[in-house]
């Protein structure tokens, strides 16, 4: 059996981290930047990222995803972040934690 990965996995991961907590497990003023190679296109849709997580800029796939509120304490963030996507090293051009630039509440759901 394969090992479960995906954006669904990702949220699952770090809500489960933060679940004795009485708040958002959810960090609302940063977010976490991939930048992808286009060759890792043909996997996008078996990890079930949103319209809203994922886009094209300047010929480049950039994953958006949340990032749990105490990502600068935890040991290799972004590495955990990928093994839990499921994206290998290799497709990621770049990746940094930036602001998020939304007003929306990140943890609303329609």
């Amino acid at each position: 059996m394969s090992k479960a990965k995906g954006l669904e996995t990702y949220k699952r991961y770090w809500e489960d981290q933060a679940s004795f907590m009485d708040q958002s497990p959810w960090k609302q003023q940063n977010i976490l930047k991939l930048t992808l190679s286009n060759d890792f296109e043909e996997n996008i849709e078996e990890l079930k990222f949103s319209d809203h997580s994922i886009s094209k800029e300047d010929g480049k796939l950039i994953l958006r995803l949340k990032v749990p509120y105490n990502y600068f304490e935890l040991d290799d963030f972004e590495g955990k972040a990928i093994e839990l996507l499921g994206i290998d090293k290799n497709y990621v051009i770049d990746m940094n934690v930036t602001n998020s630039n939304c007003t929306k509440d990140l943890t609303k759901t329609r």
